[in-house]
């Protein structure tokens, strides 16, 4: 039902004179039912009363934690004892209500009563003073976290069908009606599995995989599986929530199964943040996805989403912390962000696994995932360094998933549905996003084959300068940059063929010329930065071949730079230079720049044996970086010394 049906259906309610009864409200764990039931129910049933002229007072109680009836009667007490102090100031007109007063105070109220009685006041005056508000007919009761009361469902039923049928109370229960029968089943469950492990009862064989696999094992071991099914034997559910509804019946009238409305309770959820307005509106554009990923986990759960908005603020938050993030792409790494911080939360909060070897699990499983945003969901780490790291890498990926109406796809992909002027519009637009930087290298060799099949077709041909200029003038700007992969294989017209590798072998040697002026940066240079160790890896590879050139790299310069550089990084660094290491000079490969690098290796490797490190890690570190020089001064020595 809709929060509108709901509170008709209320108002209705309270206005019904014909029998006594109680009203379940009736939802999910957390879809919003005490919110809407302390908000606009409220406001609704106190408009009504006021217009009316009962102004029947609402009291909201909460039943949580409550072990036995006594509980609940104090957790009412409390409720109403902050009436207490207001009575005690004016006495003047309690004469008129006495008869009322004793009346009550025979049925529910009196129970009520001796507990304020000892909590606050004379046994004498409990009576006089609570004159007003132990008259409880004049009360509509909230009742909440019904199904979180610990005491027996017949006894806190019992209680409250006192209430109603004795005292014309209004009583609104507001509860997760399957956990309340659960728990009506789940009684005595340790005796329940205890008699499921009897070797005294015949128990009926089953048919399914599960006896297949016992007989299998040929194991006398029961499974979890083959104990529920005997305790279920034993103890059927259906009798179980039999009981529960024969309680029910005789107080609960009705039943309203609440529905949260998504669309418009999580506007006003994001409204109330405390985020900035750039959130805001994120999280406004984000709320279809919200709403239907929700109901596709089913978990319409409004805790959750609190959950997620207080660790996705923070996140966006960080994002604006990280310098290097194209502007044009900000706004989809937000919403990216954001995205994969619901769905992360959605399946954790609501223990979502996908059944085994199903086409949604194995969806699942090849999809990409921020391993990141996951830790930080279930365990709260975070460190600002790996999610800068992994806001680049998203970046990177997100440059090359073009929008839909950018102009790349009507160039390369649906120019034969355009018009001319369409196409050259389109054109105009790339041309301008590419002098912006806007595409990966990747996309370069098919931005020449399309504009290629437009100029065959009788466009410009001024088109190709212009493009090949900016993608120059990128190649230029980028210090690691991969070399163009034609992709041409596929082409079947030997002429257009030739035509688009001209293009590309252009681009091609201007990537290879900036490399080289790359490696002009001198090792000594390179040893001095913080990030040394990447900027080697640019210097051996800067086209990332799949293969490092053999190339000399030690004895550009003194040892004692290296082994400064070495002694004073961390472990993980010093990994890196072993990867670097093994590129350099591969196991199995002979190498003739090692002539070169030779004297530089040795003395390097002497001196590694006289650094001392505290740190066992680090130094154990050290001791693998030793023996991977061991292992390539072994390799090339022999062959250095025949030739000697």
């Amino acid at each position: 039902m809709t929060e509108k049906q709901i509170v008709d259906e209320i108002l209705r309610y309270l206005k019904d004179d014909t029998y006594n009864y109680a009203v379940l409200i009736d939802g999910e764990w957390g879809c919003g039912k005490t919110y809407f039931a302390k908000n606009a129910l409220t406001d609704a049933i106190e408009n009504q009363e006021e217009h009316c002229g009962r102004k029947r007072a609402i009291k909201y109680i909460s039943l949580y934690g409550c072990k036995t009836i006594s509980d609940v009667q104090e957790n009412i007490a409390w409720n109403f004892a902050e009436n207490a102090q207001a009575k005690i100031r004016d006495r003047l007109h309690w004469k008129d209500r006495a008869d009322t007063v004793v009346g009550n105070a025979v049925n529910t109220s009196r129970q009520i009563g001796n507990i304020i009685l000892k909590k606050y006041l004379p046994e004498a005056a409990v009576y006089k003073i609570a004159a007003e508000w132990l008259d409880l007919g004049s009360f509509i009761f909230l009742i909440d976290d019904l199904e979180r009361c610990e005491c027996p469902i017949n006894e806190v039923f019992g209680f409250f069908n006192e209430l109603v049928e004795h005292e014309d109370t209004k009583v609104i229960f507001l509860a997760n009606e399957k956990e309340i029968s659960g728990f009506a089943e789940n009684n005595n469950l340790e005796l329940q599995y205890l008699l499921s492990l009897s070797k005294e009862v015949e128990w009926p064989k089953g048919e399914d995989s599960f006896f297949y696999q016992l007989n299998k094992r040929n194991s006398n071991l029961l499974t979890f599986d083959e104990m529920e099914r005997r305790r279920s034997l034993l103890f059927p559910q259906k009798e179980a929530n039999g009981q529960y509804r024969r309680v029910r019946e005789k107080l609960i009238g009705e039943s309203l199964e609440y529905t949260p409305d998504l669309n418009s309770i999580i506007p006003k959820m994001i409204a109330h943040t405390s985020c900035s307005m750039e959130a805001k509106e994120i999280l406004k554009t984000e709320l279809d996805y919200f709403c239907s990923s929700m109901k596709s986990y089913r978990h319409c759960n409004l805790r959750t989403f609190q959950f997620f908005i207080s660790k996705v603020i923070f996140l966006l938050d960080e994002l604006e912390k990280v310098d290097g993030i194209d502007d044009e792409l900000k706004a989809k790494l937000q919403l990216r962000i954001s995205s994969d911080t619901f769905v992360s939360v959605v399946i954790y909060k609501s223990n979502y696994k996908p059944p085994k070897a199903s086409l949604e699990w194995l969806k699942d499983e090849q999809e990409e995932k921020s391993t990141f945003i996951k830790e930080y969901i279930e365990n709260g780490r975070y460190d600002f360094k790996t999610f800068r790291d992994n806001v680049f890498v998203l970046q990177e990926m997100l440059a090359t998933h073009l929008d839909a109406d950018d102009p790349f796809n009507i160039v390369y992909h649906e120019y034969y549905t355009k018009t001319q002027d369409e196409c050259e519009k389109a054109l105009n637009r790339l041309v301008q996003r590419l002098s912006e930087g806007r595409y990966p290298t990747s996309l370069y060799a098919k931005i020449i084959m399309g504009t290629q099949r437009l100029i065959d077709l009788g466009f410009a041909e001024a088109y190709m300068d212009d493009i090949k200029n900016s993608m120059l003038r990128n190649i230029e700007s980028n210090g690691n940059v991969d070399k163009i992969d034609p992709e041409l294989w596929y082409l079947d017209d030997k002429a257009f063929k030739e035509r688009v590798s001209v293009h590309i072998n252009d681009i091609n040697v201007a990537i290879t010329s900036r490399s080289n002026d790359a490696k002009q940066k001198s090792i000594q240079e390179l040893l001095n930065e913080d990030d040394w160790v990447n900027k080697l890896q640019t210097y051996v590879n800067p086209t990332n071949e799949r293969f490092v050139q053999d190339i000399s790299v030690f004895e550009k310069a003194p040892v004692e730079q290296w082994i400064k550089a070495i002694h004073s990084a961390t472990p993980i660094v010093i990994n890196d230079f072993r990867k670097v290491l093994g590129e350099v000079y591969p196991r199995d490969v002979h190498r003739k720049s090692f002539d070169i690098d030779k004297t530089t290796i040795l003395d390097i490797r002497k001196q590694l044996d006289e650094l001392e490190e505290t740190d066992l890690i680090k130094k154990a570190s050290l001791g693998w970086l030793a023996y991977q020089f061991d292992e390539i001064i072994r390799q090339h020595m022999p062959l250095v010394n025949n030739e000697g």
